[in-house]
């Protein structure tokens, strides 16, 4: 039991200084918020991923409350029951990320941090620049830039959100390679 404990702990420590992870390895697409019976997210895509295998389908159609969204938490639901992650000593400075629309017309918010809510917070609120991203049919890589932000508290890794407003008609999108990276 101790050489597997020993064994795990090197392994964490690792992760602290590594140049990047995948979200999934962090964090879990539990975060459902707005008018969440009308989002559809499937994890395991395969048509046209941007790196195959899989890739993230999301198909959202906010209506009575005029949003929808999911966080991915470090924690599945975690809305500030239980303490965030404490990336501080790593050097992670931005999430990257491919998306795509299926018709081009898609506007969709990203961002990370932000959750707020309860006893443990987000040490930190940031989303992309522009705030809100058109979406066009090819796969195009993102950034949400960390550089200088207090990550000792990561709840929400990273998160999307699409409104009616902006998508009266609904939206289908896709997601892949959602990573923290320090370059």
């Amino acid at each position: 039991m101790k050489t597997i404990t020993s064994v795990v702990l090197i392994l964490m420590s690792l992760n602290i200084y590594a140049q990047s992870f995948d979200i999934g390895e962090e964090f879990i697409a539990s975060g459902y918020m707005g008018d969440i019976d009308k989002i559809e997210m499937f994890s395991a895509h395969k048509n046209n991923p941007h790196t195959p295998p899989l890739c993230f389908m999301i198909r959202c159609n906010p209506d009575s409350l005029g949003w929808a969204g999911v966080y991915w938490q470090n924690t599945p639901d975690n809305w500030g029951e239980n303490q965030g992650n404490d990336f501080s000593k790593t050097r992670y400075n931005k999430i990257v990320f491919w998306a795509k629309g299926e018709t081009g017309a898609e506007i969709i918010e990203f961002k990370s941090g932000g959750i707020n809510k309860k006893q443990y917070k987000d040490s930190f609120f940031v989303t992309t620049n522009p705030r809100r991203i058109s979406l066009t049919v090819n796969w195009v890589r993102y950034e949400i830039i960390l550089s200088g932000k207090d990550l000792s508290s990561v709840i929400g890794g990273f998160a999307w959100v699409a409104s009616i407003n902006d998508n009266p008609h609904g939206v289908t999108f896709y997601l892949d390679d959602i990573k923290f990276e320090n370059e």
